[in-house]
């Protein structure tokens, strides 16, 4: 019993169902009609925007399926992974503080270390409008060293700072050293505008997505309002943004 009511009880605390049921009083107590119904559409836009089943289909529809095995049977010159996982305000050289894009640089290793590609090139400054004076490329090397990889083993692309300076600033390097296979990595939300970028640059990369946010399972749990299915829609909007301003721009 106790373990159900800690997992349970907490939902009736969070930030979110407090404004929630906040809404919902207010929405009780007031009666004028038509400020009622708006007040009614609020609380259930708002309460389905914030149900994990809604962020998990809109989300999921974003990240496409999960890399087939079949990719790790190939052999490529490089693994190309975009940055965007450090919270650089807090990362100094040696003490990284990582966010939820972990996976991106973790899965780069991991397959230069397992051979599966020759070299790892980490792409990505500052995405900063305010400060560039650290870059996540410079600190992910030194992780990517202490990991095990050999300093000849890891290229950087210091200075990009968004998805198409990313895919500018790769097919400069890539072009420069003579690849010809390329394994692009990054999380599965951003993958589609990552691969269309690269793919305006020629490259034409073998896609290798992570950091998936869905799992696609659903449970009573799915239909209870979480600040984390908020943030997913937050993170969904962003890149369906991201998707129209690149192809307004021609950078897809």
């Amino acid at each position: 019993m106790f373990f159900v009511l800690s997992k349970t009880l907490q939902y009736f605390i969070f930030p979110l169902t407090l404004v929630l049921l906040a809404l919902i009083v207010v929405f009780a107590l007031y009666y004028r009609k038509h400020t009622r119904a708006v007040f009614g559409a609020l609380i259930v836009g708002l309460y389905v925007l914030c149900m994990p089943i809604t962020s998990g289909s809109l989300v999921g529809w974003l990240e496409g399926p999960r890399p087939s095995p079949d990719i790790f049977a190939q052999k490529y010159d490089v693994a190309v992974v975009l940055t965007g996982m450090l919270n650089l305000g807090l990362s100094t050289e040696g003490n990284l503080e990582f966010q939820e894009g972990v996976d991106r640089i973790l899965a780069g290793i991991s397959v230069v270390r397992r051979g599966i590609a020759d070299q790892l090139l980490i792409t990505g400054g500052s995405g900063s409008l305010l400060d560039q004076s650290k870059s996540e490329a410079v600190l992910l090397r030194e992780f990517a060293m202490e990991a095990g990889l050999s300093s000849d083993q890891i290229i950087i692309d210091p200075t990009s700072r968004n998805t198409h300076e990313n895919s500018v600033n790769t097919a400069t390097l890539v072009r420069e050293r003579g690849y010809g296979k390329i394994l692009l990595i990054t999380s599965a939300f951003h993958m589609r505008r990552s691969e269309a970028a690269f793919n305006k640059q020629g490259l034409f990369p073998v896609v290798y997505p992570v950091d998936f946010r869905t799992s696609g399972t659903i449970s009573v749990f799915s239909f209870l309002p979480s600040a984390g299915a908020l943030s997913r829609i937050t993170w969904m909007i962003h890149e369906l943004v991201g998707l129209a301003v690149y192809r307004i721009q021609g950078y897809i």
